[in-house]
């Protein structure tokens, strides 16, 4: 705890002024004031700090304050913490806090202003207030590029029948330097997360001292340094391509991203130096039952990444709401068959069971953590390799696509497909209802029907090779009455029965399992968008008093 040099009150780093302040007489003070001057100050390795423990988690948060924490972080858990003295390892730089808790909640509303799904409780005033103030611990690598370099080429165009590739090589001497490509250095910050958040002005980091650290709690470092080494060489290689690609003369390039000249090695990339270094995040969790989401903002750019969990009800009112007006386009455009009325519904039960077994894939890709590196770097040290391999990979890629927006948000992928769906389905079961009746009005929704139950099949197996990762397995039952229905609907056109009520009746009961299948989809992707609680040994949270 610092102590105010005129009244002896308590002070804290303030935002606005970016100096300590006096929480009773206003005084401000700079922060260097506080350091330690009966030693030398630069070699100081260490500096005391309370430690709070999580008894649920075992999270834990650091603080040069001695105010028990009563609300963690990382779990949503409200609960005293348990707290120790310790000496940890002094950063080399900090980037202090630059956006104030109210422009912090001001960016988190203007983002939950879009969205319109999500739980209301993550729009409630109170729970907004929880966000709390962490410094992030960081690796900040300062890369050099240096050697002659021989970049093969291509560019295509076509000439009558025929397209014509033209190789080139790009050849010429590297001279380039990176100062400040930063990786957090902490195994329990998600790196979706802290990617996302990124980038941070380096220009702006300080010499750290823990003066800067007063009202508000940080984490500290478990990786080290070489665990992402390799990746700031590849990020250094990545923009390297991509700048030499924006010369007028190679516009309409392409690299060849397979190539081994854009190897680390081949561009001569070295990192020169690593600091440790500590960045500002605001820091919000939400807890449902055994499953967390976060909210963080970027302290320094005032840039929101949140975990967004929707409603059930919610969406599926919106999509009621939506379907209205799809209806009606279907009775004007056509008049539809008892049989293409299940040929209709077939479609949706496909479009359905696609949508929830890529939820699925994408959740036991997320649950296995194999996307995480720092995760893994702490407790599969060996898969580092592969890890590795297929980050540069990805890395050269990117390098070499022309420009091309793209996200990694599935349900804003869903919601997309969704308009389209609103936009242009009247159009395509009209088609399908004139491709049945080319082939007779029976046998045709039949062949039809039998094709979309073999495909709706094949995802459904697919989604079930991945029901592992589901927490309590949810959706199996709705999965198998997604099959069955389909078989019921393929029964009905097989036998055709008089009655026009067997027709609807099959119908309404693949309408009721693709209803069904929604609502798991909506389960799957909150499922996706939240977090197991963290269970761990180390990791330190924010403070609710910043």
């Amino acid at each position: 705890m610092f102590a105010c040099k005129n009244c002896g009150g308590n002070v804290k780093f303030d935002i606005k002024s970016g100096q300590l302040a006096c929480e009773y007489c206003h005084s401000l003070f700079d922060p260097y004031a506080y350091e330690d001057k009966t030693s030398d100050a630069e070699v100081q390795k260490d500096f005391d700090a309370t430690i709070f423990t999580c008894p649920q988690c075992g999270g834990e948060i650091l603080s040069t304050d001695d105010t028990a924490a009563g609300f963690c972080s990382f779990c949503g858990a409200s609960t005293v913490l348990y707290s120790r003295m310790q000496k940890e390892h002094k950063p080399a730089y900090i980037i202090p806090f630059a956006k104030t808790k109210d422009d912090c909640k001001q960016a988190y509303m203007s983002l939950m202003k879009k969205a319109i799904f999500a739980p209301k409780e993550l729009k409630d005033p109170k729970f907004i207030d929880g966000f709390r103030g962490i410094y992030m611990p960081y690796w900040t690598y300062y890369v050099t590029q240096k050697a002659p370099i021989s970049l093969p080429a291509k560019r295509s165009h076509r000439s009558g029948d025929y397209i014509i590739t033209d190789h080139y090589r790009l050849e010429g001497d590297l001279d380039a330097y990176y100062k400040g490509l930063s990786y957090d250095a902490s195994s329990s910050f998600d790196d979706s997360i802290s990617e996302k958040l990124a980038p941070y002005d380096v220009k702006n980091m300080k010499r750290f001292t823990p003066a800067f650290l007063s009202g508000f709690y940080a984490d500290t470092a478990d990786l080290p340094s070489t665990i992402y080494a390799s990746d700031a060489m590849d990020a250094a290689c990545t923009n390297t391509v991509s700048e030499i690609s924006k010369e007028p003369a190679f516009t309409g390039l392409s690299v060849d991203s397979d190539s081994a000249a854009l190897s680390p090695l081949s561009l001569g990339t070295t990192v020169k130096e690593t600091d440790y270094s500590m960045f500002p995040v605001w820091f919000l969790s939400y807890r449902n039952k055994d499953r967390v989401a976060y909210a963080t903002v970027n302290g320094q750019t005032g840039k929101v990444v949140a975990d967004l969990p929707i409603s059930v009800g919610k969406f599926l009112l919106g999509s009621l709401i939506a379907a209205i007006p799809v209806y009606i386009l279907l009775c004007l455009l056509t008049v539809l068959t008892p049989g293409m009325t299940l040929t209709i519904v077939g479609v949706l039960a496909i479009i359905a069971n696609i949508c929830y077994s890529q939820e699925l894939t994408m959740i036991a890709v997320k649950e296995a953590g194999t996307e995480d590196k720092g995760r893994i770097a702490k407790e599969q040290p060996e898969a580092l390799g592969a890890i590795n391999n297929r980050r540069r990979l990805k890395a050269a890629k990117k390098a070499t696509k022309t420009i091309k927006k793209k996200t990694n948000t599935s349900f804003i992928a869903y919601f997309i497909l969704f308009i389209f769906v609103i936009q242009f389905v009247p159009a395509l079961f009209v088609i399908i209802a004139g491709i049945g009746g080319s082939f007779g009005n029976a046998d045709g929704s039949l062949i039809l029907f039998v094709i979309l139950t073999i495909i709706s099949f094949i995802f459904s197996i697919r989604a079930f090779s991945s029901f592992d990762r589901m927490p309590g397995h949810k959706g199996v039952a709705g999965l198998i009455f997604g099959m069955v229905s389909m078989l019921i609907g393929d029964a009905v056109l097989l036998f055709q029965p008089v009655l026009d009520a067997w027709y609807y009746g099959a119908a309404f009961i693949i309408i009721a399992s693709v209803l069904i299948t929604l609502i798991n989809v909506i389960r799957a992707f909150n499922v996706l968008t939240t977090r197991k609680l963290p269970q761990f040994a180390t990791h330190k949270g924010g403070d609710d008093r910043a």
